[in-house]
């Protein structure tokens, strides 16, 4: 069973239970929210993998909610008046309509990749808060900064395996809205360069699945279930038996 936490730094509390997770073996990775983790937690983060370096580390860009990481000043594009990040329906139609500019999501994004790697985190992989990288030109951006910082993987949609009616309509809708992101970016038929390519490992995305799905039913080298332990996110919980 291959469990992949999501949103550590969303909650303390979460952030502490996670954390009794990697020290038992029970996940092989989990994402930071750098714009929201707390300085105790990341120490704590830092202190448990020197003896489990083999979990892997996400940077889980989050460009919706909260607070950036940079000064609000410096990327006026993404916030709002109080210097907060705009809920995901505004940063979409904002996004639509041509009024974000590219310049700072890449600074943001960098900014928030700079914080982990200021406290020696190897980060492995770049995802997304709500999946924000699934979209034009978010997608584009992501990888640049990829390849520029040398890290190994972006979470592909195109890996992404669905299990139930629930799961299946919300990917259709998420692709539905990166077709439409990519058309009005780059003003050409396609899809974001997040749904492009296949990779070795599989993923399902819990907080998509209805409670008809159970875990247990397609367990299976290659397929990796990603996880909000601990949050209200996850619609199906059947995972949770595997992290007592």
């Amino acid at each position: 069973m291959k469990l992949y936490s999501d949103d550590f730094g969303y909650n303390p509390r979460a952030d502490k239970e996670i954390l009794k997770l990697v020290r038992r073996d029970r996940l092989f990775g989990l994402s930071v929210i750098a714009t929201m983790v707390s300085q105790a937690r990341l120490r704590q983060l830092v202190s448990t993998l020197v003896k489990k370096k083999e979990v892997k580390i996400g940077l889980h860009i989050n460009l919706i909610e909260g607070k950036p990481s940079s000064h609000f000043l410096n990327i006026k594009s993404l916030v709002d008046r109080e210097g907060k990040f705009f809920p995901l329906p505004v940063f979409l139609v904002k996004l639509f309509l041509g009024k974000v500019d590219r310049l700072d999501i890449k600074s943001e994004i960098q900014s928030q990749l700079n914080l982990l790697k200021k406290r020696n985190l190897q980060v492995d992989m770049l995802d997304s808060h709500q999946h924000t990288h699934a979209f034009s030109p978010i997608a584009e951006i992501v990888e640049e900064i990829a390849d520029e910082e040398s890290v190994a993987q972006i979470r592909n949609f195109n890996s992404i395996k669905t299990h139930s009616l629930r799961g299946r309509l919300t990917l259709m809708l998420v692709k539905f809205i990166a077709f439409l992101s990519y058309l009005v970016a780059y003003k050409k038929i396609g899809f974001p360069v997040s749904w492009r390519s296949a990779q070795k490992l599989d993923w399902t995305v819990m907080s998509w699945e209805s409670d008809s799905f159970a875990v247990e039913e397609v367990v299976r080298r290659g397929l990796a279930f990603i996880i909000h332990p601990f949050l209200p996110f996850d619609k199906n919980k059947s995972y949770q038996k595997y992290i007592r």
